[in-house]
């Protein structure tokens, strides 16, 4: 009865809301006025538009509505959006195009916005089966796992712990393992297959169009002025597997859970196809080659300060915890853990390497999770050089590039020579710019 009595006054509440909530669209400006007690009325100048969304959740299918994102240039977690709920579909899409329309005559005047723009281009398209492989080879994965420890957690603090331990031991460990292991692929590859149903990625005129999902059905407009930064990233299953995630960073914030993130842009892709995609969101800029490695004596300084880090870590643990191997197996597991990430560190100092172009810095990185970020050199707002103690007895240099929307791209130990080609390139840029 209770619940029941809540369950009413939430719904009452968010139903008043909803009816003291409006907006407008002059052409210039989207205004949202909304509140009970204090009004607040917000204005976003189409300028600062980022992207526009137009999301169907099954909520809305039900009721053949829908609800419009409007993000705009912020760096925070929501308050860079302008969220308007409940409008009809015809509403919706309406606002939509008018908001590109609006968008686009800022960008390239009344003249050029007038002329009909040509049929959108299909970019990519991922199939049940690419996406299936996507979940399975991503963070999402660890979905299950993470759950169940969740529920471990709930039954101990309720106290059915015990109860699920009885349970529990009618399973031997290798066929509990196995059932998890399915489940966790099982769930991931569905989950990814839903979340990106009929993903469709195409161009049109000076836009990126995505859609996807099946219960929660979504349309994201990324206009490509405002993309920042290009990133592809995938771990070292998909380095295998072939295939790669692609973010396209506007202004706005940035959401990612790690490799294979199911906020990516394109959630998954192959290499091919993330190269294409990668090159025709950066529009007319050319792609250019992380050609410029890591010199020796850096990889030689991270592999150092990683083997330091890791002895000191673990050396202590054979003569402490009474479940590890005590003696000389404790120390031959110690050493070799310390040689591993030796290994690992190696290759992580390697891979590091960066490319400069005369409209993109290409920057690479990573072992276990690899990344590449490509930089738009007119989208740079500032830079930085570093040096800690360590890197100035080497003479080596981190160069921080600064973006819109708080995103940042670093080349780390970088020569001089190498930070003097760099801050050139970005000087050039700027003054181009401003000859503009």
């Amino acid at each position: 009865m209770a619940l029941g009595a809540v369950a009413i006054t939430i719904l009452a509440a968010r139903a008043v809301a909803w009816m003291r909530t409006s907006w407008s669209f002059d052409g210039r400006e989207l205004t949202l006025s909304s509140g009970v007690w204090n009004r607040t009325v917000r204005s976003a100048p189409v300028e600062r538009l980022q992207q526009v969304e137009v999301v169907r959740k099954l909520r809305h299918q039900a009721l053949g509505v829908s609800s419009v994102r409007v993000q705009l240039a912020d760096g925070g977690i929501s308050s860079g959006d302008v969220v308007l709920e409940v409008l009809s579909v015809h509403d919706a899409e309406a606002l939509r195009v008018e908001l590109e329309r609006a968008r686009r005559t800022a960008v390239v005047g009344d003249v050029a916005a007038a002329v009909p723009p040509p049929p959108s281009h299909e970019l990519l398209r991922l199939t049940p089966g690419l996406l299936a492989l996507g979940g399975v080879t991503g963070a999402s994965l660890l979905l299950l796992p993470a759950a169940a420890f969740a529920v471990l957690s709930v039954l101990d603090d309720v106290g059915l712990d015990d109860d699920a331990f009885d349970l529990a031991q009618g399973v031997s460990i290798v066929v509990g393992i196995a059932v998890v292991a399915v489940l966790s692929i099982a769930g991931a590859a569905l989950l990814a297959v839903l979340r990106h149903h009929q993903f469709r990625l195409s161009r049109r005129t000076t836009d990126l169009v995505v859609e996807r999902g099946l219960f929660e059905r979504r349309t994201t407009t990324i206009p490509m002025a405002r993309v920042q930064l290009v990133r592809l990233h995938r771990n070292l299953v998909r380095r295998w597997c072939g295939i790669a995630s692609i973010d396209v960073v506007t202004s706005g914030r940035q959401t990612v859970e790690g490799a294979g993130s199911a906020d990516a842009s394109v959630p998954v892709a192959r290499w091919a196809d993330a190269l294409a995609v990668s090159a025709a969101a950066l529009g007319e800029r050319r792609v250019v080659d992380a050609d410029r490695h890591t010199v020796p004596v850096a990889v030689a300084r991270l592999v150092r300060r990683r083997v330091i880090a890791a002895t000191v870590l673990l050396g202590w643990i054979p003569f402490v915890a009474s479940g590890w191997p005590q003696g000389p197996r404790g120390a031959a597991v110690v050493a070799v853990v310390v040689v591993l990430v030796g290994f690992v560190a190696r290759a992580t100092g390697r891979s590091r390497r960066h490319g400069i172009g005369d409209d993109v810095v290409a920057v690479e990185g990573g072992t276990l999770a690899w990344a590449r970020w490509l930089v738009p050199l007119d989208r740079v707002q500032s830079w930085s050089v570093s040096q800690s103690p360590f890197q100035r007895r080497h003479d080596l240099h981190d160069v921080a590039i600064h973006l819109a929307g708080r995103h940042a791209v670093t080349v780390k130990d970088a020569t001089e020579e190498q930070r003097d080609a760099l801050l050139e390139a970005l000087r050039r840029r700027e003054a181009v710019e401003t000859a503009r």
